[in-house]
């Protein structure tokens, strides 16, 4: 099983989460150097929280003689399943009035909170972060035949949008390729330089999948329509990379985020890319879990590639699901962005610093 912890700082907006995966019988989470996840706010204490891991099951352990003292009572609703334990006197089926073990009497001690966890559960560490608890099967089998295959199980996604700034399209600029078939609820532009970085990306690798991020801009023209601009892209290293999945660790996300500060600071994660050599153009049950998971937003994209038949597609919300998940609309080969720069000639003045791609060729 994967199982992962994904955390969202709350602070900062556009940000995608960084993901830590469990593969510990405890991991313990907070302010403390020694912790196996160590967050920096004053919100956050040394030990706030630890998840541990017995008989098959994920249990977030929470000190709550701590958090009563820091005046925070969000832990203290039961909810089926918790359990209360106090080192004093075991197990507490319920607490008193004073939120305290009823056996300690006058004198209050530690007391646990031990509550199993679900997929899809989210939480709250400090005011600085939530977390959302993953849970999937490892590597799941991949068919090339998806007709057959089953609905995609969705996670939560948010139900409101962010403040989208307004713009008008960029339909002027020659270095941008467009994507808006029929039914699509907005068009996509993605920059040449995007399809360079991609496309030699996906073909260095034919026995394994590869993938990335997607950097750029989620804006509104005047008429409210809402467009993504696909500017530039990061190769996602340290990923686990198999000839069935790819899937995106803890420093994989590090990575990115560091690559994103230090090159294209202004720019947000709209969406990712990954290959499927030999598989076709589709999202697996696993590829549905990366996006549901990672890239929520109504936004953020999918790119999936097939080297072996010079083919993507893209993939995007509609109605707060993945639009066509097991075929693609209107995918385009990759033969024709390698050509495509031959056949127009750019109407705008880029700058020496923009056309350095962030991807290491």
């Amino acid at each position: 099983m994967y199982r992962a912890l994904s955390l969202m700082p709350l602070k900062q907006e556009n940000t995608a989460p960084v993901v830590h995966e469990l593969n510990a019988d405890s991991t313990k989470i907070g302010a403390a150097d020694d912790n196996a996840i160590v967050l920096t706010d004053k919100s956050i204490s040394p030990h706030h929280l630890e998840i541990r891991h017995d008989d098959g099951i994920d249990h977030l352990v929470v000190d709550l003689a701590e958090r009563w003292r820091r005046h925070d009572a969000t832990w203290f609703q039961f909810r089926d399943g918790d359990a209360y334990w106090c080192p004093r006197h075991g197990n507490v089926s319920q607490l008193d009035e004073r939120n305290w073990c009823p056996t300690c009497k006058h004198k209050r001690g530690s007391l646990w909170l031990i509550r199993p966890l679900h997929p899809g559960e989210t939480f709250d560490i400090g005011k600085a972060y939530r977390a959302t608890y993953l849970l999937q099967e490892r590597a799941p089998k991949i068919e090339p035949d998806t007709s057959a295959a089953p609905a995609p199980k969705q996670l939560s996604i948010p139900p409101a949008e962010e403040a989208i700034p307004v713009c008008a399209m960029p339909l002027d600029d020659s270095n941008l390729w467009r994507w808006q078939p029929a039914g699509i609820p907005f068009p996509i532009f993605m920059h040449h330089r995007v399809n360079v970085a991609i496309t030699q990306h996906a073909r260095e690798y034919s026995d394994r999948e590869v993938g990335g991020v997607l950097l750029g801009d989620v804006k509104r023209d005047e008429h409210g329509q809402m467009y993504v601009v696909a500017t530039h892209a990061i190769k996602a290293e340290f990923a686990d990379e198999t000839r069935g999945h790819i899937t995106f660790t803890h420093n994989t996300w590090l990575q990115i985020h560091r690559a994103r500060e230090r090159l294209q600071p202004d720019k947000i994660i709209v969406g990712w890319y990954h290959t499927h050599p030999g598989w076709t153009i589709f999202l697996s049950q696993w590829d549905l879990f990366i996006h549901t998971s990672f890239f929520r937003a109504p936004w953020q994209i999918a790119l999936v590639v097939d080297p072996s038949l010079d083919r993507a597609g893209f993939f995007v919300w509609k109605d707060n699901q993945v639009n066509s998940p097991h075929k693609p609309i209107e995918p385009f080969r990759l033969a024709e962005i390698d050509g495509w720069a031959d056949t127009v000639k750019p109407r705008v003045r880029i700058k020496l610093t923009d056309t350095v791609s962030p991807v290491k060729g």
